[in-house]
């Protein structure tokens, strides 16, 4: 399924649930662990014509590379992903679809020390375009080894869930060393 910015905007902008034994929670515990690999089905009660899939992957190899992920699940389609510690390089051309905050960054190439986030851009294959998160307004703009990582970590899993919209409640039992 193909889908415009808008379609994409309004997709993310949905109130979702998480569905677990086809129920909707209210509440999710989540234990933390290392390495953290998670998926999650949401749907929305407002609009169940769509379902959609909440995934967050943390590397085996470098605990600090973390991918919060969010899609449309029925056509597989991308709406919005947040790397940190993870190289990345946009398309080397824009289309009259790519909104100009794409516009500086176009055939950039992210080190993997600079933390991004993916937007779904209409007419590209899935969340190829991605802008840095120091100026996007995602507020937590860093994930790096130390004492807080755990803590960090927690409040960007929640972070996340507030801005793709789930309103199951999250809580995150970090993980103990």
């Amino acid at each position: 399924m193909k889908i415009t910015n808008e379609q994409a905007e309004y997709l993310l902008k949905l109130p979702k649930k998480v569905v677990q034994n086809d129920m909707l929670l209210d509440k999710l515990t989540i234990d933390q662990k290392f390495p953290f690999d998670a998926r999650f089905e949401l749907v929305s009660e407002k609009d169940d014509e769509f379902t959609f899939l909440w995934e967050i992957q943390q590397s085996k190899k470098n605990s600090i590379r973390v991918s919060f992920h969010h899609q449309e699940n029925d056509g597989k389609t991308g709406l919005l992903r947040v790397d940190y510690n993870s190289g990345h390089k946009n398309p080397e051309v824009a289309s009259e679809h790519v909104p100009e905050k794409f516009h500086p960054f176009v055939g950039k190439i992210f080190s993997n020390s600079e933390h991004h986030i993916h937007y779904h851009v209409q007419g590209y294959k899935s969340l190829v375009w991605a802008v840095p998160l120091s100026i996007d307004k995602f507020e937590i703009k860093e994930l790096n080894n130390g004492a807080d990582f755990n803590s960090t970590f927690a409040n960007i899993l929640k972070l996340f869930a507030k801005t793709v919209n789930i309103e199951t409640e999250i809580s995150v039992n970090e993980l103990l060393l």
